[in-house]
């Protein structure tokens, strides 16, 4: 009696076991499942994308840091002094390129892009230091590390721009398209406190 007892304590637990793993492993599933999400547009099958929005204040600071740490600093990196006009013009700055990148990746995603490049209109030299007129990163290295979207330090003159194909290529850069990330490893990016003057 007492080991039928036993027996039946042991199938018990068992079963409790197996309950809870094959719970987990369908929660697994179903999590992998929602972030490989995919939908059917005209035959073809692609993935569905999340904005990076709230993926990338985990990177970038807020706009409350930014002034906070502007108010604590008079020069830039070359000297130069930050009047309050200047700093509240490099808030404004740093706001405005953020949004426009994003807005160029929820567009591209519209459009089923992959590719982005980085688009340098003007002297950086912070952003000269790592990176390239033409530089291109895969919407998947955007999902991957949101801290590759643009501006990547204060007063930052580096944008992010749709590649839509051989045709813009010309566009893009004078020396040909490069990937930015090298075997999929991140580079060092600058330290967003290093300030470049408007």
């Amino acid at each position: 009696m007492f080991y039928m007892a036993l027996i039946g304590i042991l199938f018990f637990l068992i079963l409790i076991l197996l309950a809870v793993r094959f719970g987990i492993t369908k929660q697994r599933l179903e999590a992998e499942r929602e972030s490989q999400s995919v939908i059917h547009t005209s035959g073809i099958y692609s993935i569905v994308r999340k904005s990076p929005r709230e993926d990338i204040e985990q990177f970038k600071p807020s706009e409350q840091e930014i002034t906070q740490y502007l108010s604590t600093q008079t020069v830039d990196i070359h000297g130069n002094t930050l009047t309050d006009d200047v700093r509240q013009a490099l808030i404004a700055l740093w706001k405005q390129n953020l949004e426009s990148a994003l807005q160029e990746i929820e567009e591209g995603d519209k459009q089923g892009l992959e590719f982005y490049y980085y688009d340098l209109t003007e002297d950086d030299e912070v952003c000269d230091e790592f990176l390239d007129n033409g530089h291109f990163v895969t919407r998947q290295d955007i999902f991957h590390h949101p801290e590759l979207i643009p501006p990547f330090h204060i007063g930052c003159r580096c944008t992010l721009k749709c590649h839509h194909g051989s045709d813009k290529l010309r566009d893009t850069t004078e020396f040909g398209m490069r990937p930015f990330l090298e075997k999929d490893v991140l580079p060092p990016l600058p330290d967003w406190k290093r300030i470049l003057k408007i």
